[in-house]
């Protein structure tokens, strides 16, 4: 194998943080509050916020389980612990170097740091602690987490000396801790319920505790003694329902309080009175405020939809909203001609549409309520969609059409001829249909009588010919006019991708996607085996793509990588592996020289093919 050019990733659109209903997500930012830190499936982040800050890199490092909090320790390094109980504490600069590999506990629910960037606390949950504390310099325990009867949920470290350190817990209490080294000091059980949030304010005069009970409540910071409550209902709390975090302010005279009850609140607390409130509208869970944090001048809360709202502490309302997927990336579309928008779905139904200058936005409207199969594009420029909910739905860059057909029963794929043609192909677990646009079909495919009992696993079409795939280890080869059935082929393992070069590069050939990682080449005309050299994929073929001339193949696999191969000089293989979290499951092609992929990880990375 040789590689004639490079293929190297330009730009990434990050995921959406993970929540978890009835849990706080951990949410930090970096000292200078120009970057956000949190934890997305298996992917430690950092990501900028701010227009001032697009020229910084976007920062992910990945663990083998879920990540649960990332924690900036300074400029230069972050610290994130994983549903594993492993901390790993990572140079933030480009060279990702570990500075600390550990796994004190069973499960890592949060991180605190000293402001000198020497000392760490980690919680959660483990056989014999619920804690423990080490120096970043030798690794070495510094003290003792203790007192508590069950998980920890939160801590935070006084900023200051003399080091102090306060945890909260499913147990109802907040303990306090002496230091250096960690001692247990005492406890408090103001809460009724779960805490989920402690907070330091920047002097270290003052520690806030916020729980599921709705309350919020002050601490002296060095004696840990009571200092009231923050409370506007009339039942005495904070807010009606739960509340997930609790930040303070650069100056440390305000703090902000997140909820189940869809709100959030600034708090000045000398006073103890609500200066501003963010009311969130929509759904009652979705629109739940489950973590804030301060990042520089800006309040960043959110929501568990995976929303990021960024609020000025001046207006009651958003000044922006940052989103993107929670889930794995299911479907991948990019418009045409001009491929400056790129369409993705995921498998919780959620579609969204981002700009060729990485800008998400919300498909608005009636979307789907499951995984979504395919996304594919239509001539006239609009998209088509399928999803589990048995639905086949049209959308633009902007909004859902109004109508939504019916399959009939489980889409298994979805293609469609454009920009060449208005024929679209919907395989479902029933049967095979072309049609012009959802509801107006055209004709239906029946499988030959060997396969007449097979399930479709991948379809594609082109003017003429329609491929359809099955799970007998065959692709099946008819007529796009009639729907009449032309040749079977038989492969040696099943196909799970097929893909036609566009018709005007005079290719004859269909590309197929084997659950084995190999890519032969067919002629369409003879069924004949045209190249068989591509073996190089170690799992399944999720997704191939011509590019616009025809004379490239794109190909995502589960192997969590992105290849291209060469049709005229098929020893020619460009890879670039290790670039999608959990596996590469769609790629397409944005011109000539412009990959887009997405993955489990719920990125969709840009890439840059250069040809010899």
């Amino acid at each position: 194998m040789s590689t004639r050019g490079s293929l190297t990733q330009t730009s990434v659109v990050v995921p959406a943080p993970s929540t978890t209903r009835g849990q706080c997500t951990k949410l930090y930012s970096n000292p200078s509050g120009t970057l956000l830190a949190y934890g997305s499936s298996r992917l430690a982040l950092l990501r900028p916020l701010f227009a001032d800050s697009s020229t910084a890199e976007v920062r992910t490092f990945g663990h083998a389980q879920s990540v649960n909090v990332v924690k900036p320790v300074g400029e230069y390094y972050a610290a994130s612990g994983d549903a594993g109980g492993n901390v790993k504490v990572w140079d933030t600069t480009g060279n990702y170097t570990l500075k600390l590999d550990s796994k004190p506990l069973s499960r890592i629910n949060d991180i605190a740091c000293d402001s000198e960037s020497k000392r760490l606390i980690v919680v959660g949950e483990g056989r014999s602690a619920w804690g423990a504390s080490f120096s970043l310099e030798t690794g070495s325990s510094i003290g003792e987490i203790s007192g508590h009867s069950k998980a920890v949920n939160a801590v935070a470290m006084r900023p200051t000396r003399p080091f102090k350190a306060v945890t909260g817990s499913d147990d109802f209490s907040v303990c306090f801790l002496n230091g250096v080294p960690f001692k247990y000091a005492s406890t408090s059980r103001r809460h009724t319920r779960f805490v989920q949030s402690v907070a330091y304010n920047p002097s270290g005069s003052l520690f806030v505790s916020a729980g599921s009970d709705g309350q919020v409540f002050l601490y002296d910071g060095t004696s840990a003694e009571e200092r009231g409550a923050l409370v506007e209902s009339a039942g005495g709390a904070a807010h009606e329902k739960g509340v997930f975090a609790a930040s303070w302010d650069r100056e440390g005279k305000k703090v902000a309080t997140s909820s189940a009850d869809g709100s959030c609140k600034l708090w000045d607390v000398e006073s103890g009175k609500v200066v501003q409130k963010w009311a969130f509208e929509g759904d009652d869970v979705q629109s739940q405020q489950v973590g804030n944090t301060f990042a520089a001048e800006h309040l960043v809360s959110l929501s568990f939809s995976g929303d990021l709202n960024i609020l000025d502490v001046r207006s009651p309302t958003p000044s922006r909203t940052l989103y993107g997927h929670q889930n794995p990336i299911t479907a991948l579309s990019v418009s045409q001609p001009n491929f400056d928008t790129f369409i993705s779905g995921d498998s919780s139904g959620r579609i969204l549409a981002t700009t060729a200058e990485g800008e998400v936005k919300q498909v608005k409207g009636l979307g789907h309520k499951g995984l979504v199969v395919d996304v594919v594009n239509k001539r006239d420029g609009g998209f088509v969609s399928t999803a589990y909910d048995d639905t086949v739905k049209e959308l633009s860059k902007d909004e859902f059409g109004s109508s939504s057909v019916p399959t009939g029963s489980q889409p298994k794929a979805l293609a469609s001829g454009a920009p060449a043609s208005d024929s679209l192909v919907l395989a479902t677990a029933s049967g095979i249909e072309i049609f012009s646009a959802p509801g107006k079909s055209l004709c239906t495919l029946s499988l030959p009588k060997g396969s007449s009992s097979a399930t479709p696993t991948c379809v594609a079409t082109s003017p003429s010919v329609t491929a359809v795939g099955t799970d007998d280890s065959r692709v099946h080869l008819y007529s796009t006019t009639d729907g009449k059935h032309l040749k079977s082929i038989e492969l040696r393992a099943n196909p799970t991708a097929v893909a036609f070069p566009p018709e005007e590069s005079g290719e004859k050939v269909v590309a197929i996607g084997l659950a084995t990682g190999k890519v032969p080449l067919y002629n369409v005309e003879t069924g004949e085996i045209v190249n068989a050299r591509w073996a190089d994929i170690s799992a399944r073929v999720t997704s191939l793509a011509f590019s616009p001339s025809g004379s490239y193949l794109a190909a995502s696999s589960l192997d969590e990588s992105i290849r291209v191969y060469s049709l005229k000089t098929p020893s020619s293989i460009l890879s670039l592996k290790n670039l999608h979290k959990g596996g590469a499951s769609k790629v397409c092609w944005a011109g000539e020289g412009k990959l887009v992929s997405a993955g489990a990880d719920g990125t969709i990375r840009t890439l840059e093919v250069k040809l010899a």
